[in-house]
């Protein structure tokens, strides 16, 4: 599993194996995942079950007061935030660097970084996710069961959200905004891979992790259409690249349960032709 490069961190002592709380689905747990198999990094792995409520349970809040995951513990140093996480993962863990160590390229990276956790992340896993996949789930449960999976939730915006897409799904008021909005993100990632080869620079590294799983997201829902048909030509490149990636495998692929991707291909197909036409019209207001 060890990675291979010219461009390494030196190993000066044995490093300690970290402990990763984390969900299979989960797309920041999928980041940090993927950073420590380009680190070549093995982890002692706690999966806390975001859908059964286990990351409300009060001995994982003590470690995670925002009730989300990725949690890691490594040498008593409780880290979350899976972008603060990776940047960790980078120093802390020997094996390929995963920042370049040109500051325009650096630059460029974190703006991207910075782009996806203030304005995207909550419009994708929230959104698309939640409107599409976990709308189905929850709304499967008894009107208790549904009223108490929002109560846990301590963020009261992210329970307005929340409740918001349940009951309404790709109808919900949230979903057109947050169409236009990844419409307007891929144009940008189409620009930045025409002036580099990679979303960090000119080798893969964290911008590429952060971007990937809310990407392959939207491809796992059959929501292609933001950049296939010539809508982001350079980005459908750069997903099928890596995608071919070993990391995406020991990332992704092995800890999503077949069942779970199963039903979420099948829903995201049944949603699919109400969210592609509000990805169409985007595209043509926007000129993409």
């Amino acid at each position: 599993m060890a990675a291979t490069s010219t461009n390494q961190y030196p190993q000066e002592e044995p490093v300690a194996l970290p402990t990763l709380y984390h969900f299979s689905y989960s797309t920041c747990s999928q980041k940090v995942r993927m950073a420590l198999a380009e680190k070549g990094q093995d982890f002692d792995s706690r999966e806390v079950n975001l859908l059964a409520g286990e990351q409300h349970q009060p001995e994982y809040v003590r470690l995670n007061p925002d009730h989300v995951v990725p949690t890691m513990v490594h040498r008593g140093e409780v880290l979350t935030e899976s972008t603060l996480i990776n940047a960790y993962i980078d120093e802390a863990f020997p094996g390929v660097r995963l920042r370049s160590a040109d500051p325009v390229e650096n630059y460029r990276a974190a703006a991207i970084i910075q782009h996806v956790d203030t304005r995207l992340h909550g419009k994708i896993t929230a959104v698309f996710s939640h409107g599409v996949v976990t709308h189905a789930i929850i709304r499967s449960r008894p009107p208790a069961a549904v009223e108490a999976y929002l109560e846990a939730i301590p963020n009261p915006e992210e329970r307005r959200l929340r409740a918001s897409l349940i009951e309404h799904g790709t109808q919900a008021p949230e979903m057109a905004p947050a169409v236009v909005a990844m419409v307007a993100f891929f144009a940008r990632l189409e620009s930045l891979l025409g002036k580099q080869p990679w979303l960090s620079g000119g080798s893969f590294g964290l911008a590429d992790i952060c971007v990937l799983p809310y990407v392959a997201r939207l491809s796992e829902l059959r929501l292609g259409a933001f950049w296939s048909d010539g809508a982001a030509p350079r980005v459908e490149r750069w997903l099928a690249t890596m995608t071919e990636r070993p990391s995406f495998e020991m990332a992704f692929t092995r800890w999503t349960p077949a069942a779970m991707a199963s039903n979420a291909r099948s829903l995201g197909e049944a949603a699919r032709p109400a969210i592609e036409a509000i990805i169409k019209s985007a595209q043509k207001q926007s000129g993409a």
